[in-house]
């Protein structure tokens, strides 16, 4: 049997880790990029999908363009394949694209398209709802919390990807609404987005920044009774003074570490604390990539768990089964984007053309 083509298209950070974990699942791989910074060795390039299409079939077409490019090239896509089956990195789009994603996508009906969702397929995630059946059988969800961090500074001077579009809100925040989406009931979820923070009443902080549109921000929800708090950081600690970090999100081990992803769940008497990799212990020790730990506390008592599981290489194996395994998915889930759109208005960062006057296309590029 031959292997999978996958045509990964945009050879940035996202790319090339899509093209790397690719190939180590089987895939054949290949990449679209006009202009690639760094140009893959043993692995064909060429500029546009067209081309790429007369080249050769593609099975799979992985869009890592920048988020501001993506409807254009979802549309380039289809453009010479309209049964593509794609799978696009998160954010799917830009808010005010949201319409016009829809329109090209119901304009061809044999096309399917799915979002980046790693986090979903978390095996730490799941068996921390195992853990909660477990530990706190039939007792009442009382509080989740989310929290990444990572300076990004850095990246940032080396060029690599800036937001402008959604600020802090278009880097972390669709993993921790995923994270957000495993561990609250369906419709306590689907009421979370259909809600609109009020800063105003202090719901919503945003620290915000005249070159990164915003680089921190803290969310507080009560939803069906259960507290909710979203918090990450694109700068680090230096957002403190205009969004302080919450007390829940301790970072005084991770020494040397900027990144940090953290789950909290309160349950009846019970706290589910899950480190996401990377994993810095109490002693300064970094665990293996990949390694994730699970703590558990409660009166009298106390577990914990390390956990190797890679999210990346779970949720590309099952984007590929799902893409070409009939009748595919059902549509792409455009909930999230729509929520980080709103976060954005709703602060006011959202640095894009308003409703009457945004373009009917997003801005052009090499592709």
């Amino acid at each position: 049997m031959s292997k999978i083509h996958v045509c990964v298209i945009g050879y940035g950070a996202a790319g090339r880790l899509h093209e790397r974990l690719l190939s180590g699942l089987g895939c054949s791989v290949s990449v679209v990029d006009p202009a690639p910074v760094v140009v893959p060795s043993g692995t064909q390039v060429l500029t546009r999908p067209a081309d790429m299409h007369r080249s050769r079939p593609v099975d799979v077409w992985s869009v890592c363009s920048p988020t501001a490019t993506h409807v254009k090239t979802v549309a380039a896509v289809l453009a010479v394949d309209p049964a593509a089956r794609l799978l696009v990195e998160k954010p799917v789009c830009r808010s005010w694209e949201l319409s016009e994603l829809t329109s090209l996508l119901a304009r061809h009906p044999l096309a399917r398209v799915l979002v980046m969702d790693q986090y979903s397929q978390a095996r730490a995630v799941s068996l921390l709802g195992s853990a909660r059946q477990e530990f706190a059988p039939g007792s009442a969800l009382r509080a989740v919390r989310v929290g990444f961090g990572k300076d990004r500074r850095d990246d940032i001077a080396a060029g690599r990807f800036v937001d402008h579009d959604h600020g802090v809100f278009g880097y972390e925040w669709p993993h921790m609404l995923a994270l957000l989406r495993g561990v609250l009931p369906a419709e306590s979820y689907a009421r979370y987005l259909r809600s609109v923070p009020d800063p105003d009443e202090g719901a919503l902080r945003v620290a915000t920044d005249p070159e990164l549109t915003s680089t921190a921000a803290h969310e507080i929800a009560t939803v069906d009774g259960v507290a909710v708090e979203l918090y990450s950081t694109i700068v680090g600690p230096q957002a403190t003074g205009q969004v302080p970090v919450p007390p829940w999100f301790d970072r005084s081990h991770c020494a040397g570490e900027s990144r940090h992803r953290y789950v909290e769940v309160i349950t009846g008497a019970v706290r589910f604390g899950l480190d996401l990799d990377p994993v810095t212990l109490p002693n300064g020790t970094r665990l293996p990539l990949n390694t994730h730990r699970l703590v558990i506390e409660g009166p009298g008592l106390r577990r914990e768990w390390l956990i190797h599981d890679s999210p990346m290489d779970n949720a590309l194996r099952r984007s590929l089964d799902v893409l070409l395994t009939d009748p595919g998915p059902p549509g792409p889930d455009l909930n999230t984007a729509s929520r980080i759109g709103r976060l954005a208005e709703a602060v006011g960062s959202a640095r894009h053309p308003s409703p009457m006057t945004a373009p009917s296309a997003a801005p052009s590029a090499r592709l």
